[in-house]
């Protein structure tokens, strides 16, 4: 059963890869090698958008936030900056970009938790921490919900979850991966059970690209029996 469902799923990522792109994983930079203060400060930023991108992610693919993320690094000085602006402005600035409302509510309810409990905003403190240290971090700031969670374990830490979202199990089904009567939690677990994280990745990404591509979706969607 396992093979059957990543040769399934394995078959979908190569035809979407063609759609939308191969997926790319977002890079984690290492800490640098000398005590260079600008050098120290550069890979801070960094890893902080990277995070920052996870975050603005959720609910859609992984791509969509890094760029929200780049677009407002390009206009802030920093994350503090985001916290404190009017959401109305940092809406604007994502431009037209889909969703851009919910991403920013997310992204400045995470961004005031954060503060609350670190009184800074340096978000590249995620990626000192060991994955376990990471998750127990993010589970005790109590802004996402079990869905959310997984899809920042995975998108953000590379850890073989799948995110139980209503939403990827209708598309799943839809393209014949699941059974109508398999529940969102089933599908979860038969995804981490069957993928290893790399196609785990893909394969939320994709699936939630056609779950925003109607015109897609009919087109990998199951043929319906007359």
């Amino acid at each position: 059963m396992g093979d059957a469902t990543q040769a399934k799923a394995a078959s979908l990522i190569q035809s979407l890869d063609r759609r939308y792109g191969k997926v790319e994983k977002p890079v984690v930079v290492p800490p640098p090698a000398s005590a260079d203060a600008a050098a120290v400060a550069s890979v801070s930023a960094k890893n902080a958008q990277t995070f920052a991108g996870v975050v603005l992610g959720l609910h859609g693919p992984p791509a969509e936030g890094a760029e929200a993320a780049k677009k407002l690094m390009g206009y802030f000085v920093d994350w503090n900056e985001v916290r404190v602006s009017r959401p109305m402005t940092l809406v604007t600035v994502l431009g037209r970009q889909p969703r851009g409302q919910q991403r920013i509510q997310l992204l400045q309810r995470f961004l005031e938790s954060y503060f609350l409990r670190q009184r800074s905003l340096n978000l590249d403190y995620l990626y000192t921490l060991k994955t376990n240290e990471a998750k127990r971090f993010l589970q005790e700031l109590e802004v996402f919900d079990r869905e959310e969670l997984a899809a920042v374990y995975l998108t953000g830490f590379n850890v073989p979850v799948f995110p139980p979202s209503d939403m990827l199990r209708d598309v799943a089904e839809n393209v014949g991966l699941i059974k109508p009567k398999v529940t969102t939690l089933q599908m979860a677990k038969k995804f981490e059970t069957s993928l290893n994280e790399d196609l785990l990745y893909s394969l939320y990404s994709h699936l939630y690209s056609l779950a925003y591509d109607a015109d897609a979706l009919k087109q990998y969607g199951k043929k319906k029996k007359k």
